[in-house]
């Protein structure tokens, strides 16, 4: 098998659009001509990821992250650059069987915590060991009366944790450290070590990479007076803000169905699944979080919630569907009956009951109203005043008048209200809503705030280079004419693209990306951040004569600084007049 050269690697990255990679995982929005999203890669409030069709490259004006398709692919999903080729290429419709690939199966970031996923993974095989031992007869017993069959033990990977410690016995013979098995969360350590998880039924929890990341244990002997569930604390593979259960199982089956059930807890997951749904994950008793978004970015756009049916799963579905609405999601849902969920009604009422109940779905807003309704006593003045501030609030972000409309008039008949005094409070709610700036400052005048805080010199190589990308001749100027930038960085980048140019008549900055290679992060967040800065083109040759003269008279300024100082100690009287002749002529070369 031949190894992948690079020409292959520029076929691979030019098989797909970086708005197709980036849109699997992040919601898009147009802007101009490129397109803008909420960066993953820190905490961001307001959509500062840029990502340009044009050059096929991404940039976040905040944190500096940039790159090409590979390079968001590595960082996203903690990756190898040959496994985010092998991903672009399976997106692309790449052959690539006939080629090495040159990769461990494990992600590079997760070498330093792979001893966690070992035990983890041994933990689980453990678990499903003992479930079919008499140890763990009664917790079969117990699953077996609730429905589980051999086929849904294996496939939720299902086990039980007994009494002893039979993990910290395991883990020692396999020549552990104590102190992994303690950061792992299985084993707590106190006078003694002793497995978290005693005489409970236990589901794994998996990453979206289907590797056992934690465990959520379940007692299940009657009259057991502990905690319902107890889970594992969170690691340094297990967070909780970009966990959701089932999800590695249901990706396939949402993309096929387009569309996504949100559930409650994991047994209302295999509830569905037992009913012939496997495109349902659950949240684990978490609120959605940005973690959640990006991973539900890959699977569909079209989410139905259906958490459980009591007080706190109905406000908890409310708050999620807001939160799925601000990203762009198509959102439904299902009005579970007053205290129930899909497990007690699959048990109760089989699939048919359950099918019946998910055939009826409704829109948040409808949701909300009838929850409300339901909760709020309508004859009471304060609780129907509650309902039309809340139901105000609510229709001022529709953007159909239509449906403006339709609810204005659905809302003044639950309240009681005319449609006029639900119009005038409407027009104030529109007036409280605060509308968020996309861009507390603009790309534009970011770039600007920049560039001004730099000196000439930073800012004549850093505009070098944007030219230098945008134009062959102006590469070849500075290779003929200057040679040299100060900043170490800007330097290495100038020499890449230089050596682009001698075998490419027009420059392609993603796959120059590729030419850095996957190890220089600084250099290909720079570069995507000079691609993108807002210069005006086409350049003037003015211009150009001014930055190569810049950057020319900074190199003879540090030249003659080296020499100084090489002067001023330096004994030899022959070297001082050497060193001193050298000064003199660099003095005239700058008149």
């Amino acid at each position: 098998m031949a190894k992948m050269s690079q020409e292959k690697i520029d076929e691979i990255r030019q098989s797909v659009d970086i708005v197709d990679v980036i849109g699997q995982y992040l919601a898009l929005h147009k802007a101009g001509r490129n397109y803008k999203a909420v960066c993953p890669f820190h905490n961001d409030t307001n959509p500062s990821l840029m990502i340009s069709q044009q050059k096929q490259i991404y940039h976040c004006f905040v944190c500096g992250n940039g790159g090409n398709a590979f390079t968001f692919l590595q960082r996203f999903n903690n990756i190898s650059f040959m496994e985010a080729v092998e991903q672009v290429a399976e997106m692309g419709n790449v052959d690539i069987s006939d080629y090495v690939i040159p990769h461990q199966q494990v992600a590079k970031v997760a070498e330093g915590v792979k001893v966690y996923y070992d035990m983890h993974e041994e933990a689980a095989k453990l678990y499903s060991y003992y479930l079919n031992t008499r140890a763990g007869t009664l917790a079969m017993d117990y699953l077996r009366g609730r429905g589980f069959d051999q086929d849904t033990l294996t496939k939720f990977d299902i086990g039980y944790a007994p009494p002893k410690p039979v993990l910290y016995n395991a883990f020692s013979k396999l020549d552990y450290k104590e102190v992994d098995m303690v950061k792992s969360g299985l084993v707590i350590e106190s006078e003694r070590h002793y497995d978290r998880f005693s005489d409970r039924i236990m589901f794994p929890l998996h990453d979206d990479r289907g590797r056992v990341v934690g465990f959520s244990g379940r007692i299940y002997r009657p009259g057991d007076d502990g905690a319902k569930y107890v889970n594992s604390p969170e690691s340094e593979i297990f967070i909780k803000g970009r966990t959701l259960y089932n999800y590695h199982r249901a990706l396939d089956s949402a993309k096929r169905e387009g569309f996504v059930y949100i559930n409650e807890g994991f047994m209302d997951v295999i509830a569905m699944s037992r009913a012939g749904h496997d495109n349902a994950i659950a949240l684990m008793g978490t609120a959605l979080t940005s973690g959640h978004m990006q991973l539900l970015n890959r699977m569909c756009k079209r989410v139905v919630l259906c958490l459980d049916g009591d007080e706190a799963g109905q406000n908890a579905a409310i708050k999620a569907a807001e939160i799925l609405q601000e990203n762009q999601f198509k959102v439904e849902m299902i009005l579970l009956p007053e205290g129930r969920d899909p497990d007690e009604i699959l048990t109760s009422e089989g699939r048919g009951g359950l099918d019946e109940i998910l055939r009826h779905l409704i829109k948040p807003l409808d949701f909300m109203l009838e929850h409300e309704t339901m909760r709020l006593n309508m004859n009471d003045y304060e609780d129907r005043k509650s309902l039309l501030i809340k139901g105000c609030a609510a229709i001022s972000r529709l953007t159909d008048k239509i449906d403006r409309a339709a609810y204005i008039e659905e809302l003044a008949k639950r309240t009681h209200f005319s449609e006029a005094i639900v119009r005038e409070q409407l027009s104030e709610a529109a007036k409280r809503q605060v509308v968020k700036d996309e861009y507390p400052v603009s790309p534009v005048e970011q770039v600007r705030q920049t560039q001004a805080v730099m000196n000439k010199y930073d800012r004549a190589e850093r505009s070098l280079l944007f030219y230098m990308l945008n134009d062959r001749a102006v590469a070849r100027r500075y290779e003929v004419e200057a040679g040299f930038m100060y900043n170490d960085t800007y330097r290495i980048l100038a020499s890449y693209i230089v050596d682009y140019y001698h075998h490419h008549q027009e420059m392609n900055e993603a796959d120059l990306i590729n030419r850095i290679g996957d190890h220089q992060g600084n250099l290909i967040s720079t570069l995507a951040a000079v691609a993108d800065s807002h210069l005006p083109l086409p350049y003037s040759d003015k211009a150009i004569d001014d930055y190569i003269k810049i950057i020319s008279e900074n190199a003879l300024r540090l030249k003659k600084e080296q020499l100084r100082d090489q002067f001023n100690h330096i004994i030899d009287p022959q070297v001082k007049s050497e060193i001193l002749k050298q000064i003199i002529a660099l003095e005239k070369e700058n008149i």
